[in-house]
Order: structure tokens, then sequence, then C-alpha cells
């Protein structure tokens, strides 16, 4: 259960192993930096998190890889203030380090340098503006609605970061597959792996997991479908070893 102190929650992901610190109220956390990070095959190597809200992909990444050194980038000063707080509480120490910025306009100076990442996680806003209500929540509708990071602009940005041969993994709703393919095509990027998430076996994907190399060639693997939830909506076995929970 979280625990709700100073308008903000402190919560748990890998059975108790990793503290979250988020907004009581605002932007949250869901269950997409649990699906890309156990998505991410290891190692991780250097890693940069685009859009990280209050740390949980850097902070999974981080406890998957104990070699991994990473840069959790957000723009959003609280959130930044929060995944500061997180990395504290959880103790990665100099492996990880917190920006507050907006990415598309660090490219280029430390931490961000050209061209020195094995890998760019992103979970990022995934909503057109023109598509759909807009949170009237400014936190919320920053992180979700893409107000100052759009699709062309966080794929440049891997383009300018990642080692070649490096890897781009990210999380991105099913429905725009084609936007996000087309992005990828135009690009030095190769698709190499992609796995569509769907909440039950009946239902149609929501979501899609990418994973693709910067200036390397590969044949795509299509991956067998991430099923979320059993028919009583428990989440099935290989989403609980995501969590934690058992091997």
């Amino acid at each position: 259960m979280a625990e709700v102190v100073d308008d903000v929650t402190h919560d748990t992901l890998m059975q108790g192993r990793i503290h979250l610190i988020q907004p009581a109220q605002g932007f949250r956390s869901s269950l997409d930096p649990v699906l890309l990070a156990g998505f991410i095959a290891g190692p991780v190597g250097r890693f940069v998190d685009v859009g990280c809200g209050t740390g949980a992909v850097s902070f999974l990444l981080a406890d998957k890889d104990p070699e991994a050194e990473g840069v959790a980038v957000e723009i959003q000063p609280r959130l930044a203030a929060l995944a500061q707080a997180g990395c504290d509480r959880n103790a990665f120490g100099a492996r990880l380090h917190v920006l507050n910025a907006d990415v598309r306009r660090a490219v280029g100076a430390p931490p961000l340098n050209r061209a020195t990442f094995d890998l760019l996680a992103t979970n990022p806003p995934f909503r057109p503006v023109a598509a759909g209500v807009t949170s009237p929540d400014p936190e919320r509708a920053q992180a979700n609605h893409e107000v100052t990071l759009a699709l062309d602009e966080w794929l440049d940005c891997a383009a300018r970061l990642l080692k070649p041969g490096g890897r781009l993994a990210a999380i991105f709703p099913a429905e725009r597959l084609v936007a996000l393919l087309a992005g990828l095509a135009a690009r030095p990027f190769a698709l190499c792996r992609l796995r569509f998430v769907h909440p039950h076996v009946d239902r149609p994907a929501s979501r899609v997991l990418i994973e693709a190399r910067h200036q390397g060639r590969q044949t795509p693997m299509i991956e067998p479908p991430l099923i979320l939830h059993e028919s009583d909506g428990t989440f099935r076995g290989e989403i609980r070893r995501w969590m934690g929970e058992g091997t």
C-alpha cells in the first residue's frame, strides 16, 4: 500500500526492493514502465531514460543490471525532483544521474553527449495534442500528450544519443504503430524486436513494445503476444515475474 506524506506517495516496485516517490495527485506511474523494463534484455550498459517522470524505468533498469549507469531526463521540475529523491532513497549513487532538462535542447552537452549511450529507453508522451481531451492538470497533460516532446522529436534525440549499434527501446500505443515504424524507417534505425501487448487474450492490443538498432541491420523478430491478465483479472505469470514475484 502506498504511504501518503506531504502530497506525495511512497510506493514500491519489485516486491519492495525499489522505492518510487510520486505525486499523490497529478502524474502517476502506470504498468507501462514495468513492461518496458521487463522487455529490455540485459546487459543494459550505459543508458538514457527520456521522459523519466519520477524514475520508474531508470530504477528498474539500474536494478536489473548492477553494472548499468544511466541518465534520467525529465523536463518537469517537480517530477525530476521526485526522481532524484527516489534515486537517493534507492542508493543508486553515482550510477544514475537525474537531469531536469528539455532533452531536445540538452543533447550534445554533458551528460547527454552525442553517440555515447548503449541504450535509450522511453515511455514517452503517447497522444498527439489534437487527439482526445487534454487533461486540465498541466503536469499530467505534459506527461501524456505531445505538448513538449513529439514522436519525431524523441526519435531524433535517440539518433543523436545512441552509439552505432546502440538500442532504442520504447512502449507506445498500438494504434500509433504505423507512425512509429515510419519514424524509425526515416532515420538510421533497424527494427529488431516487436511485441504486441494485450490486456486479455481476446482483446485487441493496447500497446506495442519495440526495440530498434541504431545504424545496424537486423531481421525483425515479431515476438509472441504479451497478455497481461488471466480471465479472472489477475496478472499472468510473465507479468508477475517482471514485477519481481517469483522466478
